[in-house]
């Protein structure tokens, strides 16, 4: 029976998904598809911002000549390439192919919830420069959802979700929480820190840092060494931790601010103060004052409050951080020598902020005054590090998608499903709920009431509008419908070896028989020869 069920399952699931690719579900919501983990309905805003593009710095290692576009997923083997690795799946005609003058150090900031579309509405006129001034492309084939940490690690494995397996920084698998990056959900893919380590050995330095804990480990080398980094922001110690590696580059938010007065941090608001504004530091209540320009009122943002403390904690850190790298003596060498090196620094803060307060909301324009003042200062640092052997990225992952979350939770309620909206656009539906049903009348109902969003269902094996991606409904022996039976990818895995080995032993095994029916034989010759041999007399 369970045998059974497997091999249904594996074949349903190939059918199902050329089914899906026939009518219609967009390519990106099959590649950010992964079995067990993508939930039984999928909501989609029907208007995607298209604005995710990154520009490439360290001119001396580009081609005069760069592709408007480049998929997401091809940004590991762009690095490859240029520091000359093997085993690039594709070409690249970003970089040179100079054996003799390859970069040493590759430094990549990866921003999550700005894009080109928000840099423009918003007059973020600093950005606008440094994409003006630096070769930039636009980024596509992203796949959906567009979770900050499924994206990044797709940015660093160069595969997407349906094979890496990080569909959102949380979901649901067999009735359980998880969480991405944590515990055993690694991918079991290399990201451009492993490949780097791997083909230049522990001398090669690798650092990653994000105000997250597992953004800081999607850009990290599984292997920890002595020359491994990997920090992340600690709302409970208001400062940046160790998450794997060397603790050398720990920092306290508490410490900068007793010494505020002293510290270089101010150079991260200089444009904003030549545009009329000012950032000041109210000891008081332990807050900053952001005036953006000279014509916007104060926006407050609390330390207290662990969103706005992570904003001005990754800015004070990547700032930081880079002081450190060029005056350390032990890090500069690393940097120095001929070996490539790896810098990641992944900005989690502003998509938070969008997040709680909202798109339109005066807290996140203030933020995108912040990183559009700090960023092409923090950029021009990094190059410093190393001035002419450096290739730089980045990133600006695409503005924030507007999911009205408010009208989905709505039909839930509305339909008494028992289903927690906490893992949109993911939805999990219980046991006692046919997925299939529920998904096609949270689909009418969201249709009639033109709310913006399209509804994709994991499994509707009943109608064929989308066939079933995560659960298969078998029928029992006697010809009733039994329940769905999910069936995981490392199920799927067990039973294909067992199959094949199982069907290449039984191959052998008729082979051998046959080999031995089949032979032709004579009688042996020493046995039955004519000729007796005489024995010498004993005489």
């Amino acid at each position: 029976r369970e045998t059974e069920r497997m091999l249904l399952a594996a074949t349903a699931l190939g059918l199902g998904l050329a089914s899906a690719r026939d009518i219609g579900v967009p390519e990106s919501v099959q590649n950010g598809y992964f079995l067990g983990r993508s939930g039984d309905v999928i909501f989609m805003p029907e208007q995607l911002p298209e604005d995710s593009v990154m520009m490439l710095l360290g001119d001396a290692h580009l081609n005069e000549k760069v592709p408007d576009t480049c998929p997401l997923k091809g940004v590991r083997d762009i690095v490859s390439q240029a520091f000359g690795m093997t085993g690039t799946s594709e070409r690249s005609s970003f970089v040179k192919d100079d054996v003799f003058n390859r970069p040493t150090l590759n430094f990549l900031v990866n921003i999550h919830g700005i894009g080109k579309d928000t840099v423009e509405k918003y007059n973020l006129h600093n950005i606008n420069a440094l994409m003006g001034n630096h070769a930039t492309v636009r980024l596509d084939g992203i796949s959906y959802p567009r979770t900050p940490l499924s994206l990044s690690v797709s940015l660093a494995t160069g595969e997407e979700p349906n094979v890496h397996g990080i569909v959102a920084d949380v979901w649901q698998e067999n009735g359980n929480k998880e969480q991405g990056l944590f515990g055993n959900n690694h991918p079991e893919v290399a990201n451009i820190a492993d490949l780097v380590t791997q083909y230049y050995g522990d001398e090669s330095l690798a650092i990653s840092v994000s105000g997250s804990y597992a953004e800081s480990r999607a850009f990290a080398p599984h292997k920890i060494t002595e020359n491994t980094f990997s920090y992340y922001f600690d709302p409970m110690s208001e400062g940046f931790v160790s998450a794997g590696g060397s603790p050398d580059l720990k920092w306290s938010l508490a410490e900068t601010l007793e010494n505020i007065g002293n510290s270089d941090i101010e150079e991260l608001w200089t444009r904003i103060k030549m545009s009329g504004g000012d950032v000041i530091y109210n000891q008081n209540d332990n807050s900053f004052l952001v005036k953006s320009s000279a014509s916007s009122s104060n926006v407050q943002l609390k330390l207290e409050d662990p969103v706005d403390a992570m904003l001005l904690a990754e800015l004070f850190y990547a700032k930081t951080l880079i002081k450190k790298l060029a005056t350390n003596t032990k890090l500069q060498t690393k940097i120095s020598d001929s070996t490539p090196d790896t810098i990641s620094i992944s900005f989690r803060s502003l998509d938070a902020i969008e997040n709680k307060y909202g798109y339109d909301s005066k807290q996140y324009q203030t933020a995108l005054k912040l990183f559009d003042s700090a960023l092409p200062l923090i950029a021009h640092k990094l190059g410093e590090l190393a001035p002419s052997s450096h290739l730089g990225m980045i990133v600006l992952m695409g503005s924030p998608v507007g999911l009205d979350k408010k009208a989905i939770a709505e039909q839930v309620k509305h339909l008494s499903l028992s289903s927690d909206t906490e893992y949109l656009p993911f939805l999990y539906l219980k046991d006692s709920v046919k997925p299939s049903h529920a998904c096609r009348v949270l689909r009418m109902n969201l249709d009639v009431e033109s709310s913006g969003i399209k509804t994709f269902c994991s499994s509707d094996i009943d109608h064929g509008d989308y066939y079933s991606f995560a659960s298969v409904d078998l029928m029992s022996s006697s010809g009733s419908s039994s329940t769905n039976s999910t069936v995981t990818v490392e199920e799927l895995k067990k039973f294909q070896i067992v199959l094949w080995l199982s069907l290449a032993l039984a191959f052998t095994l008729l082979a051998g028989v046959c080999g031995f029916c089949c032979m032709e034989y004579e009688r042996d010759t020493l046995l039955f020869s004519k000729r007796r041999i005489k024995e010498p007399s004993r005489g």
